[in-house]
């Protein structure tokens, strides 16, 4: 699915990122040991130069007491005070040179200069930045994995309900024609007026999970046009099917002309009522349009759960006894964003107040 892929995609450029992040954060690291051994050498060695100082010992006696501290002369300095790559560390009366982690003195007297690898000082780098970014990319990777595969999961599972219902919908279609064709043949014309029109119903009600599926799959496209409030909640009720429909009351519904795909839009309205029926205590809606809003309201109890946890496909909340498929919801908050609008609810006073925030012509 398209909406799978952009996800997938999003969660894998997240995780790059933080990946990349977690790297140039272990570099500073490196940098911090070195620049600590460094300083810690740097304070030995001037507590060195400041004894040979105050001694004002010789070249020799100078290379007989470091030797004492572990140093030892190098015969050929040209070979280190001209490498190209050493890093160098400057101070007075002395350099610090590193080549391939080891550490040499160069001593700068007035009256000689000497240079001596440091036997007793190596820099050792630790490895741990390593092993900690190695831990953490694992579990970055692990964590990726088991979202990817609820991804997966989730895409898998919506696929096989849209299979289930095009199936449905397929099989359904030839016995409601079958059955339409064979009503004919009834010689009562009030009982076959009847039953040809629970016919002409079904075909309807399978047009409407033929919408539902598309919606879920985003496969529909809108046929917009202008008509009125009124007009769209009469044709909701008309796909409720109701043999009395005294149980919805209208309230200070104007004639305003709202531009919507009427038969999508109904279908929304259609699962507002239907809702509001079916979960009422006393089994009446009222629906009343109220500055820029239509409200849905009825007695009963408040839902068990922020609103947005049903606009989930498939959310099923199985404490009702006469659950569906968890799609009422889903479906009306579809279809109001794809007209630019918004659904909102409301508890007050025992009464659930579904809002619908209209978009005007």
């Amino acid at each position: 699915m398209k909406m799978t892929f952009s996800l997938k995609t999003k969660i894998t450029s997240v995780f790059v990122f933080l990946f990349i992040l977690l790297v140039l954060a272990s570099l500073p690291f490196h940098q911090m040991q070195e620049m600590r051994a460094n300083e810690n050498v740097m304070h030995n060695y001037e507590r060195f130069m400041q004894h040979i100082k105050q001694e004002r010992m010789s070249r020799e006696n100078v290379i007989k007491y470091l030797d004492t501290l572990g140093f030892i002369e190098v015969e050929n300095p040209e070979d280190i005070l001209f490498l190209p790559n050493k890093r160098i560390i400057k101070r007075d009366g002395f350099e610090i040179f590193i080549v391939k982690e080891n550490y040499y003195l160069h001593i700068l007297a007035p009256h000689f200069r000497v240079l001596l690898l440091d036997k007793s000082n190596k820099f050792e780098r630790s490895y741990l930045d390593i092993f900690i970014v190695l831990f953490v990319a694992m579990l970055f990777a692990f964590i990726y994995y088991l979202i990817l595969k609820n991804i997966n999961d989730t895409q898998r599972q919506l696929k096989s309900r849209q299979l289930f219902l095009r199936t449905v919908m397929h099989e359904l279609k030839t016995p409601i024609a079958k059955g339409r064709i064979v009503s004919e043949l009834i010689d009562d014309e009030k009982q076959k007026n009847r039953i040809i029109t629970i016919f002409e119903k079904l075909n309807l009600l399978i047009d409407d999970f033929a919408k539902v599926e598309q919606i879920v799959s985003n496969n529909y496209k809108l046929n917009m046009y202008s008509c009125t409030i009124e007009s769209a909640l009469q044709k909701a009720i008309d796909m409720l099917m109701l043999e009395n429909s005294d149980n919805i009351i209208y309230k200070e519904i104007s004639t305003r002309v709202i531009d919507i795909d009427l038969e999508l839009f109904a279908l929304a309205l259609k699962n507002l009522i239907e809702n509001g029926l079916k979960y009422s205590t006393d089994s009446k809606i009222i629906i009343k349009e109220e500055a820029n809003q239509l409200h849905f309201i009825s007695i009963g109890a408040e839902l068990q759960r922020p609103l947005r946890d049903y606009f989930k496909p498939f959310h099923n909340d199985t404490k009702f006894k006469n659950h569906g498929m968890g799609l009422g919801l889903y479906i009306v908050n579809a279809i109001l964003q794809m007209h630019n609008m918004n659904l909102e609810y409301e508890y007050v006073q025992n009464r659930n107040i579904f809002k619908i925030t209209l978009t005007s012509k």
